[in-house]
Parts: C-alpha cells; sequence; structure tokens
C-alpha cells in the first residue's frame, strides 16, 4: 500500500493486515512526512505573525490563535510560532527541515547556539592572534567561504542526521564552550542555584522536587544507574523468574530509597536531637501484637485500637507498615500512665544482633525469596512469628527479605516457614497462584536441591 493511499483516510488502514515489510518501510516514510508537514506548518504561522493574521481576526497574538484553533496549550503554540521567526534568520537550517532532515526539537538545538555565535559574518577560519580572542571554528568548516554561523549550521546539521536532540544538544553545548570559551561559573555548574523539596502531602506521600549542578546531578545519577537496573525476578510475588516489571521511575525510586537507607545504615550521619538519625515510629506493643497475630488476621479481629502507630515526620502509619519496620529495629520500651505521660524508659536494645545478622547472611545469601536473590546488604530480617507476639529472635524465626518481599510477606498472601528438615526457609503461595499450595524452597536453595535431585 502507498503511503499517501493511507493518508487519503488514515482512520480506515487496517494496521494488523500490513505485511511486516510493509511496516518497517511505510513507517520511517511516515515520519519524513510527519517533519515536512510540521516544517509546513511552522512556515505557514510564520506568515500569520508577519502580516498580522490572527490580530485581524481578534486573537491577541499568533500563539494565542493557535492555541483556540488547534487546543494546543499557549507554551506549545507560542514555540511554534518564535521557531518560525528565527529559522527566517537562517535559511540553511530552514531548508534542511523543510525536507525533513530534522524535526522540531533539532532545530531548536540549532538555532539556539546559533544564536550564541560570537561575530556570525566573519570568516569561519579566521585565525585567533591574540591573547582572548575568540578560538574560531576552522575545524568544523565545510567550506572554507563559511561564515561562522554557516560552519556551525552545517556542522549541526551534519550531525542532525544521526543523532538525537539530546545527544545533539550536548554536542552544541561544547561547541558554544569553543566559540564564547569557559564562562566562569555557568548556571549548570552553579551549586547555589541548587534546589531539592522534599514536602509530605495530605496523603501520607513525600513529594520531591529540584534540580542540580552537573557535578552533583552526575554524582547522582552515577549512583542511581548502579541501582537500578532491572533485575529478573526483583517484582515477582509469583515465585518465578521472570523480567523486572517494574518501570525505570520505580527502579530509580527504588534505588533512592535504598541510598537513603544504606546511609541511615552505615552510622556516619551527623547526630540529631543527641542520636544518629533513623526511623522512628511509635507504637503501642499490644497494639503491634495484634496487628501480628495471625489467628486476627484470618478472623478480622484486631481488638481496640489504643491510638495510630506514628511516626514524626508524617504523622499516623498504618500498623501493618510499624510491624514491618519493627521487624529488624532498634527496640526502646516506654511505660505510659493513663494520661499517656511517659513513667519510664527502657534500655535500647537491636532486635537481631550482629552475630545473628552475620549466621542470617550465611544461610539465606540475601532475599530468599523464590526467584529474587538480591545481595544481602539490601535485605531486612523478617520474624516468620513477630516478636511481639512471643517469636523469638533466632534463626528458626528469621529470614532474609527485601523491603518489597518484605512487604509482599506482610501482606499475608504468601507465608514463609522455615523446615524441621533442612533448616532453611520454605515459601508457600496463595491458591491463585498454587491451587495446592505446595511450598516453594528459598532462592539459593532451588539450584541446590535441583542438582541433588
Amino acid at each position: 500500500m502507498d503511503l499517501d493511499e493511507m493518508l487519503t483516510a488514515p482512520q480506515a488502514v487496517v494496521a494488523w493486515q500490513l505485511a511486516d515489510a510493509e511496516l518497517l518501510r511505510l513507517i520511517p516514510e511516515l515520519s519524513l512526512r510527519m517533519r515536512q508537514l510540521e516544517a509546513l506548518r511552522v512556515r505557514l504561522m510564520h506568515q500569520v505573525d508577519q502580516r498580522c493574521v490572527a490580530e485581524q481576526v481578534g486573537a491577541s497574538s499568533p500563539g494565542n490563535w493557535l492555541g483556540g484553533a488547534t487546543t494546543m496549550t499557549p507554551g506549545q503554540a507560542n514555540r511554534i510560532v518564535r521557531l518560525g521567526g528565527e529559522l527566517a534568520k537562517h535559511p540553511e537550517v530552514a531548508a534542511a527541515f523543510d525536507a525533513g532532515e530534522t524535526d522540531c526539537d533539532q532545530v531548536r538545538v540549532i538555532v539556539d547556539l546559533l544564536n550564541k555565535v560570537p561575530d556570525p559574518d566573519a570568516p569561519a577560519a579566521t585565525k585567533s592572534d591574540g591573547e582572548g580572542d575568540k578560538p574560531d571554528v576552522e575545524s568544523i568548516a565545510f567550506d572554507p567561504n563559511d561564515t561562522r554561523a554557516q560552519a556551525c549550521a552545517r556542522y549541526l546539521l551534519y550531525a542532525a542526521r544521526t543523532e538525537d536532540s539530546t545527544v545533539l544538544a550536548r554536542r552544541a553545548k561544547a561547541l558554544d564552550q569553543i566559540l564564547n570559551g569557559d564562562k566562569k561559573n555557568p548556571d549548570s555548574e552553579n551549586a547555589e542555584l541548587n534546589e531539592f523539596h522534599a514536602s509530605p502531602g495530605l496523603g501520607g506521600r513525600v513529594h520531591l522536587k529540584g534540580h542540580l549542578d552537573a557535578a552533583s546531578g552526575e554524582a547522582l545519577l552515577t549512583a542511581l544507574s548502579a541501582l537500578s537496573k532491572p533485575r529478573p525476578g526483583a517484582d515477582n510475588c509469583d515465585g518465578q523468574t521472570s523480567k523486572d516489571q517494574r518501570t525505570p521511575a520505580q527502579r530509580r525510586a527504588d534505588a533512592l530509597a535504598h541510598i537513603v537507607r544504606n546511609f541511615l545504615d552505615s552510622g556516619q550521619a551527623p547526630s540529631e536531637g543527641g542520636e544518629r538519625p533513623h526511623i522512628n515510629v511509635f507504637v503501642d506493643a499490644d497494639d503491634l501484637a495484634a496487628t501480628t497475630d495471625e489467628h486476627d488476621h484470618e478472623h478480622g479481629l484486631r481488638g481496640r485500637r489504643r491510638g495510630p502507630a506514628w511516626m514524626p515526620w508524617l504523622g499516623p502509619i498504618s500498623l501493618d507498615l510499624a510491624a514491618q519496620i519493627s521487624c529488624d529495629a532498634d527496640i526502646t520500651p516506654i511505660a505510659m500512665d493513663s494520661d499517656g505521660n511517659p513513667i519510664d524508659v527502657g534500655r535500647t536494645t537491636r532486635l537481631i544482633p550482629r552475630k545473628l545478622r552475620r549466621a542470617l547472611n550465611s544461610r539465606d545469601c540475601g532475599c530468599a525469596f523464590p526467584g529474587c536473590g538480591r545481595p544481602a546488604a539490601w535485605t531486612e530480617g523478617h520474624h516468620i512469628q513477630h516478636w511481639s507476639n512471643g517469636g523469638a529472635t533466632n534463626l528458626s524465626n528469621l529470614v532474609l527479605l527485601c523491603r518489597f518481599h518484605h512487604t509482599t510477606i506482610h501482606r499475608g498472601d504468601w507465608t514463609v516457614h522455615i523446615s524441621k528438615d533442612d533448616g532453611h526457609p520454605w515459601f508457600t503461595p496463595p491458591p491463585w497462584i498454587d491451587p495446592r499450595r505446595q511450598p516453594v524452597p528459598a532462592h539459593n536453595r532451588r539450584n541446590q536441591l535441583t542438582f541433588a535431585a
């Protein structure tokens, strides 16, 4: 099928009937046509701007008229109008745009750079003959008669054949530094302009927003990159190894949370309020015990709540989250009178001592949930029978779980127990995954058991 034929009635095209070869041929052709049509719209809007046509029909500006005629946002419409005016100054770039050789984003990158070229009409190959003169661009000139602006335009248009707008913007920035010299403390490298907002929302979530200088941003992206790679089975709830279903944004969020937790666990943070910073949760022991009691979970019996679990920054949280956090934590008992006044503060103790944690690491070798296996450093110790219900803090009542699978276990769909036969964790899936609910061995045991069989 011919593209022109398809465009006469695009809604009538039955895409699933097209052969593979046709799809591979038509999509690049269609993309080229869309670029050309976008360029045509920019040229037509430039004429609307030049002739004041929009004002003649009552619009306050060409952008205002375009937004009303097409439901574009004012920002989108005004960018099209401005681009038309800029391209009128750079006919070579406009010609490449009209031919479909570049898209809108690439053209904007090129035009922005051309507006920064010093002495644009000077010959591109002029040598610097004095200290402080601007560097020449003869290394990028394709014609000895080119001006500086023409040489830069041809250089970037040539690069745009194989580079997207993001890569092209980096090339343009490098060229700007060559032409104009290194600016002292440019905005992109000015740490004084850094901003970071972490605001607790009304719904109990924390909203993040900000921007960093180049060095700090590079450090952050480097740290996130190593921790946000897809991991097979990383979000599995079915005990089967499969591809990581998390979105890139979810992986980065998990990576940031991991960095923060590691920092708090390292003990290197400066003290605040007389102690190292850590997550504080205030919860009544009886409420916590009722939450973690399996019988109450099964029969919906929570008892009378004395009060909500509470965190200093975000306020009330669910008892389920409090129970999850308290699985592997420092516990400080505080006795209260009937009016809620503390009358005695006990000694803070670590629920899972270091020696026991090392033994756990040795047995489970990381997250024990089937199909996961995240490193032990990324895991938390989970009490199979919660300590507030009399569960012992020993190997026969503990299992290592990453944060995701720790949450999965606390939801109650999956259950875990330590086998009396081999002393290792076994996981029982919910009935919708396995109607027979056959226990599944821990991650590090699956290959060993298969090999032994």
